[in-house]
């Protein structure tokens, strides 16, 4: 009789666990507690890539634009002057700078090289300038004058004539998340930094040539008139 009422109780025993189990793994399968939490954590990362991308971008098409205007108004204020001299050029150039705003000019560099085209439509440097100011200076420097430029474009090429070009570059730096952006984008980018340029030719437009002063003197060797 004792055998039979404890192997009842063992029966009880084991079909109350089996319930209490089956209840405790459908409560296991249907809760959600914790499954955010757990998502948030796999999706942060993705997300901030995705972020930080979009940020950058955004701000490196916007520090190409600034360039490009820069290279721009460095052009058109050069070529609405008759005559200019270094310390004329060196105001251009601080104030051409100001076209960065906000981005930083940190590796910023200038040139302006004067072209003159003789009579057989070869062209010559007559002049060219660099800032004085060595931080916006960036890796320019001057072309010595009758130097026969070969980069100037066919259609440019037009006997007795003269054109300016205006050169633009700069060293841009991510404005946020320099570390992320290094692993991200490390083909482009070196300590952070890209580097971008522009450049553009433009017609004098208040007299034939801009002459430099002190005006150098002598024609270049080869020069048709």
């Amino acid at each position: 009789m004792m055998k039979a009422s404890m192997l009842r109780r063992s029966q009880r025993f084991l079909r109350h666990s089996r319930l209490r189990a089956r209840a405790l793994l459908r409560r296991f399968n249907l809760s959600q507690s914790g499954v955010a939490a757990v998502e948030f954590a796999l999706m942060v990362p993705v997300m901030m890539t995705v972020w930080v991308g979009m940020v950058v971008s955004t701000d490196a098409l916007n520090a190409e634009k600034k360039v490009t205007l820069l290279a721009r108004t460095l052009a058109d204020m050069t070529t609405q002057m008759v005559a200019v001299s270094q310390a004329d050029m060196d105001s251009i150039f601080k104030a051409t700078e100001a076209v960065l705003w906000p981005h930083p000019s940190t590796g910023l560099g200038m040139r302006v090289i004067a072209i003159d085209i003789d009579g057989a439509g070869k062209a010559f440097v007559d002049w060219s300038v660099v800032p004085s100011d060595s931080s916006i200076k960036g890796s320019f420097s001057t072309v010595a004058r009758c130097t026969e430029f070969k980069k100037l474009p066919a259609g440019l090429k037009i006997p007795r004539t003269f054109v300016v070009l205006a050169e633009v570059e700069m060293n841009y730096a991510a404005s946020v998340a320099t570390q992320v952006v290094n692993e991200l984008f490390g083909g482009a980018f070196a300590g952070g930094k890209v580097k971008m340029g522009d450049n553009l030719y433009m017609r004098p437009r208040q007299a034939n040539k801009v002459q430099f002063n002190p005006p150098p003197t002598g024609t270049c060797p080869g020069y048709t008139a």
